[in-house]
């Protein structure tokens, strides 16, 4: 139990939910179970008992017209028996009666069999029995009175006696039948008694089910919303310490967002605090974006720096060892010491900006240019080869070549480049471009080696 208090809130609540949801299923099955009871005793009274009072209350019909046939022939006395034609019509009448009593006791005693046999009468199977043999009985005794009343009316000879005794049996008769009728009210009336029986309980059982979920629901509401509220109280004060412990808040004494509930106000407040989390994180990695670029550019020209180009060279060797390539141009301003001495340190940083400058109009957005030395500059080309590492070399040859910039004397550049080969290393490579720049100064400058 203690446990279960110390547990968490979704544990507490996912618990009751489950007790909540336990008894609806319990309420349910038991309104299933019992609707079907229900349904199966309402079919048993449709179906036997409400057929079995039509039948005995056509049979009471008939027998109280056969009744009134019987005194029909005896107030007519002798007439009835001296005329052929009058004997004849109530022998057909008789008849008739007599049929359609035989019928409605058959399908009687059919409804009640085939009942038993199927196992449809669910209650008071022995009183239906016994109403069975009832029926049997009076059948056989209505078979008996034709008998007797047949052989009556053919004797020759009719004496008050045995008509006497025709009426007995008739009377006899009558009362069985009447017997019967009382016999089946009193079987309907128990089973509706039964049946209304089973819906109270059902109505007073469903009630106390659906009461103790409601009692567990009202708990797991009330358990719900309070653990709620205590956890928004909660998470509402640390968010208040951090919008507190943050500096520079131009909002820090704005009054509280005022919602529509407690989740649209921690909403409001949540998107503050994120909109300010989302703000000091921009201002950081704008920082750090300041402070990579310090790190890995040169403060002069803007193009990478010496650190920048040993990562890169080195990350660029093993993506070619995967089976990527690239080349690679090392590049000298000529004479630039001249131009140092000629003009001064500071034209000759111009002219280092103005090429680097240059020289970016030109690269593509995957290529990168490094300030390898004073004058000196490395550009990696991605995905290239020699023949368009050449052809670019060229190009960049020609547009500082042609520049033309009234702040800074003309100058060249002299350019050596090389592709990935084979078990190329950082110093293998480097060492044979540079070669190829110093043959490219060598042989007069402005100019490109391949190799």
């Amino acid at each position: 139990m203690f446990t279960w208090l110390n547990a968490s809130m979704t544990r507490k609540i996912s618990g009751l939910s489950f007790v909540l949801l336990a008894f609806l299923f319990i309420v349910i099955l038991y309104t299933a179970y019992k609707s079907q009871k229900i349904y199966k005793d309402i079919q048993e009274v449709s179906k036997i008992d409400i057929p079995l009072l039509e039948v005995i209350t056509d049979i009471e019909i008939l027998q109280l017209k056969q009744h009134l046939w019987m005194e029909g022939i005896r107030l007519q006395g002798d007439v009835f028996f001296e005329d052929e034609n009058l004997r004849k019509k109530g022998m057909q009448g008789f008849d008739q009666f007599n049929q359609r009593l035989a019928t409605q006791l058959e399908r009687a005693i059919s409804i009640l069999h085939s009942a038993l046999a199927l196992d449809s009468v669910r209650i008071n199977v022995a009183d239906h029995q016994v109403l069975l043999k009832k029926i049997k009985d009076l059948h056989s005794h209505r078979v008996s009175f034709e008998h007797a009343f047949v052989q009556f009316i053919n004797k020759d000879q009719h004496s008050d006696i045995d008509w006497n005794n025709v009426e007995k049996q008739d009377n006899a008769l009558d009362d069985e039948a009447n017997e019967l009728l009382m016999s089946i009210d009193q079987l309907a009336i128990q089973v509706a008694s039964s049946v209304e029986k089973q819906e109270r309980d059902f109505l007073v059982m469903s009630a106390t089910l659906g009461f103790v979920a409601f009692v567990i629901g009202i708990y797991l509401t009330l358990h719900t919303i309070l653990s709620f509220r205590r956890k928004v109280d909660v998470l509402r004060g640390q968010i208040d310490s951090l919008h507190r412990s943050m500096p520079h808040d131009a909002d820090a004494n704005t009054p509280r967002y005022k919602g529509t509930d407690e989740l649209d106000e921690l909403e409001k407040d949540l998107r503050i605090l994120i909109g300010r989390f989302s703000q000091e994180r921009e201002s950081r990695d704008e920082v750090e974006s300041k402070l990579i670029e310090l790190a890995t550019r040169d403060k002069l020209t803007g193009a990478f720096n010496r650190h920048k180009w040993d990562e890169q060279i080195k990350y660029e060797l093993v993506l070619a060892q995967s089976g990527h390539h690239f080349s690679l141009i090392l590049l000298d301003v000529d004479y630039f010491k001249k131009i140092n001495d000629s003009y001064g340190h500071d034209v000759g940083d111009n002219v280092l900006r103005v090429l680097v400058k240059t020289l970016h109009r030109r690269l593509r957005q995957t290529d990168a240019l490094f300030r390898v030395g004073g004058e000196e500059f490395a550009i990696l080309l991605k995905d290239t080869n020699l023949e368009e590492a050449e052809f670019l070399a060229d190009q960049l040859r020609k547009s500082i070549e042609s520049l033309n910039d009234p702040d800074i004397p003309s100058f060249t550049i002299s350019l050596g480049v090389t592709e990935y080969q084979h078990l190329d290393d950082q110093s293998r490579m480097i060492k044979r471009t540079d070669i190829l720049l110093y043959e490219a100064k060598g042989a007069g400058r402005n100019r490109i080696m391949v190799g």
